[in-house]
């Protein structure tokens, strides 16, 4: 089941014509990484006094689709899809905004490609006989909850992906795959019991090169909200820049969608993260 799962995601990316950049034949992004994690791990419960106790484990979105006593074991699913080389050339060069490469990233990549490929997975294993969920896509989820470290979701792609051994944090609050940072994450919880892959990181932030031994810091240097800090990120500066009016006028004007605004990503390109693990280079 694990290698049927990998070859349809893999297939699915290179094939999709919600891959492929408007008029060109280049994807939006590149092949993925996917790994998988034990459902009843115990760190999904530990999420709740990590980021809050509104952080749904694996059981209780699972429930919430099927009911009440309806899960007993099972997988999640975790794909890392690292954007593409033109995109990121793009954005390299950008000091005070997103690259319009980047920008419609935003609209066709995140909310178009990404629900394709989640919707692909959902329907191939329950092809299987098994039944499957995306959290992020029901209408439990709630995109932001306020916090007192920041805004967070009920269901983080970040924090699934840390579980699943997709790699770590860092000082930006990113998450650096052994593809780098540039990346979007999407997840499925799915009662297929499948072989969990081994989490490697042995804290949360051990592929950041600041946060292992303060040598790098790229990340500030590139923010141009100020939202990051040798203290960290402040997610409601960061938040306010990438969804301003500006932001959104700017991804209209060439061709994206009001709602999504332009995105940034400067933060995750033209940093040594951006498309390997720096430190596991070390």
């Amino acid at each position: 089941m694990k290698k049927l799962l990998i070859d349809s995601i893999n297939q699915f990316v290179t094939e999709s014509e919600f891959n492929k950049i408007i008029n060109t034949n280049s994807p939006y992004y590149d092949q993925p990484l996917v790994k998988f994690a034990d459902a009843r791990d115990s760190l999904f419960e530990e999420y709740k006094q990590i980021i809050g106790t509104f952080h749904l484990t694996p059981r209780e979105a699972f429930e919430m689709e099927y009911g009440k006593g309806s899960f007993q074991a099972g997988t999640v699913i975790s794909v890392a899809l690292p954007v593409s080389e033109v995109i990121r050339k793009s954005n390299r060069v950008q000091k005070e905004f997103a690259s319009k490469e980047w920008a419609l990233l935003r609209t066709f990549g995140d909310e178009m490609f990404l629900p394709a490929l989640v919707n692909h997975i959902l329907t191939l294993l329950q092809r299987q006989g098994f039944q499957a969920l995306a959290p992020s896509q029901s209408e439990d989820f709630k995109t932001y909850t306020r916090t007192e470290v920041g805004l967070a979701s009920n269901w983080s792609e970040r924090h699934i992906a840390y579980v699943a051994g997709q790699g770590s944090f860092s000082l930006n609050d990113g998450f650096i795959t052994e593809k780098g940072m540039a990346v979007r994450l999407a997840s499925v919880v799915t009662n297929a019991v499948i072989d969990a892959d081994e989490r490697k990181a042995k804290h949360h932030a051990e592929n950041c090169l600041f946060c292992n031994n303060g040598s790098c810091g790229a990340c500030i240097k590139r923010c141009p909200a100020g939202a990051i800090s040798e203290s960290g990120h402040d997610k409601y500066k960061c938040y306010a820049f990438t969804y301003s009016e500006e932001g959104r006028q700017r991804a209209v004007a060439w061709g994206g969608e009001y709602q999504y605004g332009s995105g940034c990503g400067l933060c995750q390109t033209k940093v040594p993260c951006e498309f390997s693990n720096p430190y596991r280079k070390k």
